[in-house]
């Protein structure tokens, strides 16, 4: 059983992999005693760690974690020798996570998509896939895309430019728009027009790529589904972890044709 982590920007995000599939994951925040309560009915039969970085501080924590209770078992971190970064045709220093969100559910899906991730950013990626294509990876090509601040980065990024202004909480969709207090009056903007600003930028990327099937997966994809702008049923909340774990086999089934005999190293943290 192989154990994954998603080190996003506000939260870590642990699933289980086990013959290629993910069958138990949690959004956790970034504490240990979370983590270690996680693993614990399963850390016996947990065989390796593999990461995918994200905020370098979060990163760190997964990493010292490991050191602490992996007991030798190997560690493998998106991004060095273990576990290279498909080559999708994406520009350098795109965030992994759309890479791998864009790759896995091109792969399983079969067809081209557009793949939104509404996490602290809101990333809408166009991905061409090429069904006649016998290599997996080589049938996935980035199409571009857009990004966007989430509605929580709303909120903060404007307290942080104008700080007479509070932190607020976001309200839903429906919210009136006869507000009578500056708390109600930025949530409820920013719940009520968050929506449709996703909703005009996936317009604009569906019409100049012409691809107009969708997957959505992060932690604030229930204000989009809320604005009626996707389906209930686009929403992969783990498309990520199955990316990482597709990447995983990925790169462990080409080192095994390439070295029949095993004689690969172990890269132990």
């Amino acid at each position: 059983m192989r154990l994954l982590a998603d080190c996003g920007n506000s939260t870590i995000k642990l699933g289980l992999a086990q013959d290629g599939g993910i069958w138990q994951f949690q959004r956790l925040d970034a504490k240990i005693a979370q983590l270690d309560e996680f693993i614990k009915p399963f850390n016996r039969t947990i065989t390796e760690l593999a990461v995918m970085p994200g905020a370098r501080a979060n990163t760190i924590i997964v990493e010292a974690w490991w050191d602490k209770i992996g007991n030798g078992r190997r560690m493998r971190m998106v991004g060095d020798q273990t576990l290279p970064v498909p080559d999708l045709g994406q520009y350098p220093n795109c965030g992994v996570d759309r890479v791998l969100g864009g790759m896995v559910g091109c792969i399983q899906e079969r067809k081209s998509l557009v793949v939104i991730d509404a996490g602290t950013a809101t990333t809408m990626t166009a991905w061409r896939y090429e069904a006649d294509n016998p290599d997996p990876l080589g049938s996935v090509h980035f199409g571009g895309g857009l990004i966007l601040p989430g509605a929580r980065s709303c909120a903060i990024g404007l307290a942080s430019q104008a700080p007479a202004l509070p932190v607020v909480e976001i309200l839903g969709p429906d919210a009136h728009a006869t507000q009578f207090d500056t708390q109600g009056a930025i949530g409820a903007a920013i719940g009520i027009g968050y929506g449709p600003m996703v909703a005009a930028c996936m317009l604009k990327l569906e019409r100049e790529t012409k691809i107009h099937d969708h997957i959505a997966t992060g932690g604030n994809v229930g204000l989009i589904i809320d604005s009626l702008v996707l389906p209930r049923l686009s929403y992969r909340p783990s498309l990520v972890l199955e990316g990482l774990e597709l990447l995983c086999r990925i790169t462990d089934r080409t080192r095994r044709s390439s070295d029949p005999d095993g004689h690969h190293a172990v890269v132990s943290k």
